[in-house]
Formats: C-alpha cells, structure tokens, sequence
C-alpha cells in the first residue's frame, strides 16, 4: 500500500483502537452499518463509481491503524479503494436471511484495523428493481451521525453533482493534538460531576440496538431514480443509532 500521510490519533480513536485490540477481529461490537433498501432503476456499477468518488475524497476512512510505535498512529492510503460487493440473491430462498448473514459477514470485515479498511460498502439486488444497499465502517473512523452526510455525498455523485471541496482532515487531526487535554479534562469533571456512573443512552423505541428506521431519503426529480429507505444498525450504545432529518441530495 502506497502511503498517503501518517497522522496521530484523536483521543477518541486513541480509546476505541485499545478497546479494538482486547477483542477479536470477528467481534463487530463497534461497526456501524446503515442498511439501504433501493426501490426503482438502479446502475450498480454507477453507484460503485460513486462510492468510490466519495471515498477518494475522504481517504482517511480507508485508513489503518497502528500502535506499534511510540505513539498509535492512522496511516492513510494515497490510492484509497473501497472494498465493494455486489451479488443478485435467489428470490427463491429466504432473501432477508441471505441479507442478514451477508451484512454479519460486512460488520466483521470493519474489524480487522491493522491490514483491512476499515469502511465497506455493498449493494444487494433482491428482486427485479429493488436492491439493499450497505455501508459498514467500524466507529474509529465514522459514526452514525456523520453516516447522513456521506450518504448525502455518494447519492449527489451517482447523479453527477459537483461537491464542494473536502475538508482538511489532516489541519483537523494536528488542531485537536494542539488542544490542552489537561484543560478539556478539568472541564468535562466539572461538567459531570454529580454522576456516579456514566449517562446512559435509551435505545431507540421498539427494541434494543439492533437498528432503528429513518426518514425517507428524497433525491432529485431529475431523471429516473430509486426510492429510498434507510435504517441504522448494529450501532454500539457508544454511538447511537443515528436520528438525522430527511437530506436533500
């Protein structure tokens, strides 16, 4: 792998690698996955190349993860590729196990931080115009609030809209070093003092973490297009389901 930049870590990220590497590769707890259900024509190559546009602009979700230095490190590929999968499953079988078992096999694949991406994507045709649609990245790199505005990015692709340019996440990652964390910690025990334990997100309503449905995601009345759905799954309680209004693309 050609290497792009080598940058340190966010204390979040700091926290979430230890945690990453008590457990086995196989263990999906920290995966994010937003499951897509795509009614209507749909170019599966077309919405590869998208992802793949997107991803090319935000380099460092493909990055890996290291900690056998001084300090942990996330080092960030120069020609960034999105590991993609298609397959057309049997309408004759049961098609939502089929889709379970192979969106399992997605959030393991995140888990892997040292030698495999850790973001996903893949795109299920299950009947004749409709397709399920995945993206699965392990929460060092993204979370479930942030999932909207990627989205956003890859459907504003598919149908060739221009996007503004991608932020620096390299100024992002050295302004945050530069902060005084002694500060910030003085800070935070003062905001929670009180607590005995930590705050506690509920599950969203209707179950436990498994996932949760959201609004519609609406896209331009500009040439035929799929309807779309999307839900939130397999979020860890550290990182809740993300709840974001409909975006336009």
């Amino acid at each position: 792998m050609r290497i792009a930049d080598v940058l340190p870590l966010t204390p979040l990220q700091q926290g979430l690698l230890f945690h990453a590497s008590t457990t086995h590769t196989s263990d999906d707890v920290y995966a994010v996955q937003l499951d897509i259900t795509l009614t209507g024509r749909l170019d599966p190559n077309r919405l590869r190349d998208a992802v793949h546009t997107v991803l090319t602009r935000h380099p460092h979700l493909l990055a890996r993860f290291s900690d056998k230095f001084e300090e942990p490190v996330q080092i960030i590929p120069a020609d960034p590729v999105v590991p993609w999968r298609y397959a057309e499953l049997d309408p004759s079988t049961e098609v939502e196990e089929q889709v379970q078992r192979i969106w399992a096999d997605e959030r393991a694949a995140v888990g892997n931080l040292a030698d495999q991406p850790p973001f996903r994507a893949a795109l299920l045709r299950t009947a004749e115009h409709q397709h399920r649609f995945a993206l699965t990245n392990h929460h060092i790199v993204l979370d479930g609030w942030s999932l909207p505005i990627l989205l956003r990015e890859i459907f504003a692709s598919y149908y060739g809209q221009r996007l503004p340019a991608a932020p620096s996440y390299r100024s992002f990652v050295t302004w945050l070093a530069g902060r005084d964390r002694d500060t910030a910690r003085a800070i935070w025990r003062e905001v929670f003092t009180g607590f005995d334990t930590p705050p506690w997100w509920e599950p969203p309503t209707g179950g436990g973490w498994g996932g949760a449905t959201l609004p519609p995601f609406g896209c331009p009345n500009t040439s035929p297009r799929p309807w779309v759905n999307w839900r939130a799954a397999a979020t860890p309680p550290s990182a809740p389901c993300c709840k974001a209004p409909s975006p336009n693309c």
